[in-house]
């Protein structure tokens, strides 16, 4: 059987500017594949990178893939099979939010 494993890197954040916003670290030592499951719940698009690093802290983070928009208040997710040791999402929305939550998980998997 598999191991699994699910972590929020945004956890109900109440975007209401135009800032770039990082999410939380998460780390992927034991895991493969990863599952990005995106609840926008914001009443305006925000459009979002992956980012990794090889560091903790974030030095030098590297961008995963094209920046991508998730309409408002709309679920969806990414996939992500290569193997990098920290990742996290960034978040902008190009108009300011004026209500709901942006809430992001992390749902990660290892054989095994």
């Amino acid at each position: 059987m598999g191991k699994v494993n699910q972590e929020k890197t945004f956890d109900a954040l109440a975007i209401r500017d135009t800032s770039n916003h990082d999410g939380a670290t998460i780390n992927n030592f034991d895991f493969q594949l990863k599952t990005i499951i995106i609840e926008n719940g914001l009443n305006q698009i925000v459009t979002l990178q992956c980012q990794a690093s090889a560091h903790a802290n974030f030095d030098n983070p590297i961008d995963i893939g094209s920046p991508f928009d998730v309409a408002a208040n709309t679920n969806s997710y990414q996939t992500q099979d290569a193997f990098f040791p920290y990742m996290r999402v960034k978040a902008i929305c190009v108009t300011a939010p004026t209500t709901g939550t942006l809430t992001i998980h992390f749902i990660q998997y290892a054989e095994g």
